[in-house]
């Protein structure tokens, strides 16, 4: 499969290890270069300094990453990944929830939130050790265009995963005892949807059987919850639009409303001309 660049960005902290361990056994399994890219600060950078940065950065490398390219650009951290991921053509970003520098500015935060938001291209956020491939991949869905360019980049970029796409509906007032044909028709118009959906001329090239569709009702956050407790997926896949993620989840408009429970690694697919019509 021929593709752009990886690129992770370390803190050469010991929680970036997980992300740089990730990336590379993703750059072997894509036939994908890997780049790493540590941002500096702007004040005092010498040549013997980028030198020392450049022999620390290594360090921190697998044996697969042995020869891999290293940058070290200036700036504040996220908008530069971002630049730099454009600048590289990279097809993916991959990160950790590593503090990113002495300001307790947390990736898992406003960082990943900034490159949610501006990155033209998917951007994985690793949280657990490595343990394999990604295998079971699920992608809760409002059956929006971001939802659907979720389940595109995701089965791209995962080619042998199953996809178990999650539909979440909350009926108003349920617990005041809505009548059962309230009930029914709502689950009716949830079922037509997500056929609707997985019937899509966009999925006509994805495996037969690899995608398949779920519905979970109740409170939103709820509902997902128990469905990743239930499918224990080794990637969660989210689609934005902006800085909203799945407004029909109610889950808040920043990327981190969800992030900060969801405990698999989590891909954020911005909705972009390059995610839609990749």
């Amino acid at each position: 499969m021929s593709m752009g660049a990886i690129l992770v960005a370390t803190d050469l902290s010991a929680r970036s290890d997980r992300a740089i361990d990730r990336a590379f056994e993703l750059g072997r399994d894509l036939g994908a270069a890997v780049k790493v890219v540590h941002v500096v600060k702007p004040e005092g950078h010498t040549g013997l300094l980028e030198e020392l940065v450049e022999s620390r950065v290594r360090e921190t490398l697998p044996e697969l990453g042995e020869g891999a390219e290293i940058l070290l650009p200036e700036g504040s951290p996220p908008g530069t990944i971002a630049r730099v991921a454009g600048e590289q053509g990279a097809a993916l970003i991959v990160a950790g929830v590593a503090r990113f520098n002495q300001i307790s500015d947390y990736f898992l935060g406003t960082a990943v939130d900034y490159l949610v938001r501006h990155a033209e291209v998917p951007v994985l956020v690793v949280k657990q050790r490595q343990r394999g491939l990604y295998r079971r991949l699920l992608v809760p869905s409002d059956f929006s265009a971001a939802s659907k360019a979720a389940v595109l980049a995701a089965a791209r970029l995962f080619p042998d995963a199953a996809i178990r796409v999650v539909h979440v509906f909350h009926v108003g007032f349920e617990g005041w005892g809505v009548a059962d044909h309230v009930m029914e028709e709502t689950l009716a118009r949830a079922e037509g949807d997500m056929a609707e959906f997985l019937a899509s001329s966009d999925f006509a090239d994805l495996n037969p059987g690899r995608i398949e569709g779920v519905l979970a009702g109740g409170e939103p956050e709820v509902a997902l919850g128990k469905a990743i407790e239930a499918y224990q997926p080794d990637l969660v896949v989210l689609g934005t639009q902006g800085g909203g993620v799945l407004r029909q989840l109610a889950v808040g408009s920043r990327a981190s409303s969800l992030l900060s429970w969801v405990r698999p690694d989590t891909l954020m697919v911005r909705l972009t001309e390059q995610t839609e019509n990749p």
